[in-house]
């Protein structure tokens, strides 16, 4: 199994290595990612021998607040232990993973690493006022981005703003140049890589980086997947076209169906919608034609069948007339057809008994 996340105590036992070689914060399609309880349960249980903490990341993000999270732990390993946090980025630290890598001080970076800083985007459904709530959310969040760069950084927070919204990539070099690491060194062989979709999430990568970030999808270990999960604005266009209500398509997205099995689902439901909409003006019309139509909409919420509907009407509309059901006929054993009560000939029967009588 791979364990791209784990602290380590030397055996000088006065400095800890910590690699943060997966996705930021917790996922429900990959269980070894890098989440901030766990990763301040290790931090607090190393040794108090421990002086030196040194971060090795290559993360493609994740989770802003995780990585808030992350990264205030180990500054206050600096400020109130008085430990020293090494960083260094050895493949690649975008997203997320460079607000971890600016707790570090001070910030090395492999002469083959990179780095990319991004506006924090999210997925919202609802009316224009959650939209804006949403839009007035990101903009904070942006905001505690940039105050993580400036800890490092002596760019301004417009020029940092201005280098997010451009979704700006470095090479080691340019991190320097933008404040966002200290020094370069060396780089080493990484073997770590990531599921294709976490890389997908970076966006349309420029040309000098895109070979180096194609590589790191490459899994030895198991095939590539099949099929990732459907973006959402494909489930909405096809639910929208299916004539199916936000709340299945929300739930839907939810489910990180891929698109096969969203059009499977969507497909389901189109099957079980139109089978409840038959059984409703079925009942409809039974209710209509018996004179009961005030009776239709229970029927149809408590789930009975048709033919149960039909039967119980019969014996009902019966009873309202005060026809007598003759019981004293033995049953017809000759056959095994089951009798079936027409509501038609009941009612033709009630109205030739009025006429007779009156």
């Amino acid at each position: 199994m791979r364990n791209w996340y784990r602290i380590e105590a030397k055996a000088q036992q006065d400095v800890a290595d910590v690699y943060v070689f997966a996705e930021i914060g917790k996922s429900y399609w990959d269980d070894e990612t890098v989440t901030a309880s766990k990763f301040v349960t290790d931090l607090n249980a190393l040794p108090d021998a421990v002086k030196t903490i040194r971060v090795h990341v290559n993360s493609p993000g994740g989770s802003v607040f995780e990585a808030h999270a992350i990264a205030n732990a180990l500054r206050a390993q600096r400020s109130v232990k008085g430990r020293a946090v090494e960083m260094t980025i050895d493949g690649i630290a975008a997203s997320a993973a460079t607000i971890i890598t600016s707790a570090g001080s001070p910030i090395r970076i492999a002469d083959n690493a990179m780095m990319m800083i991004h506006d924090p985007i999210a997925i919202e459904m609802g009316p224009a006022s959650a939209l804006r709530k949403m839009a007035d959310a990101l903009d904070g969040i942006k905001n505690s981005i940039i105050a993580a760069y400036r800890w490092v950084s002596q760019k301004t927070a417009d020029e940092l703003a201005t280098m997010m919204t451009d979704t700006t990539w470095m090479d080691a070099a340019q991190a320097i140049e933008n404040g966002l690491a200290t020094e370069i060194v060396q780089g080493a062989q990484v073997t770590n890589c990531f599921r294709p979709d976490a890389l997908a999430r970076l966006g349309v990568v420029p040309d000098p980086f895109r070979a180096r970030v194609e590589a790191m999808a490459q899994t030895p270990e198991t095939p590539p997947l099949a099929q990732q999960p459907a973006a959402a604005a494909d489930i909405l266009r096809l639910c929208a076209d299916a004539d199916l209500d936000l709340a299945f398509a929300g739930a839907l997205v939810a489910s990180s169906a891929t698109p096969d099995q969203a059009q499977a689902r969507i497909a389901d439901e189109q099957g079980i919608r139109r089978e409840a909409t038959a059984r409703a003006e079925t009942i409809t019309a039974i209710c209509d034609k018996a004179k009961l139509p005030e009776l239709a909409q229970g029927y149809i919420e408590g789930a009975m069948s048709v033919d149960a509907v039909s039967a119980h009407l019969t014996v009902l509309t019966a009873k309202l007339d005060s026809v007598e059901i003759d019981g004293s006929l033995a049953p017809d054993r000759g056959t095994t057809t089951k009798a079936r009560i027409d509501v038609s000939a009941v009612y033709a029967e009630r109205n030739r008994m009025k006429e007779k009588t009156s």
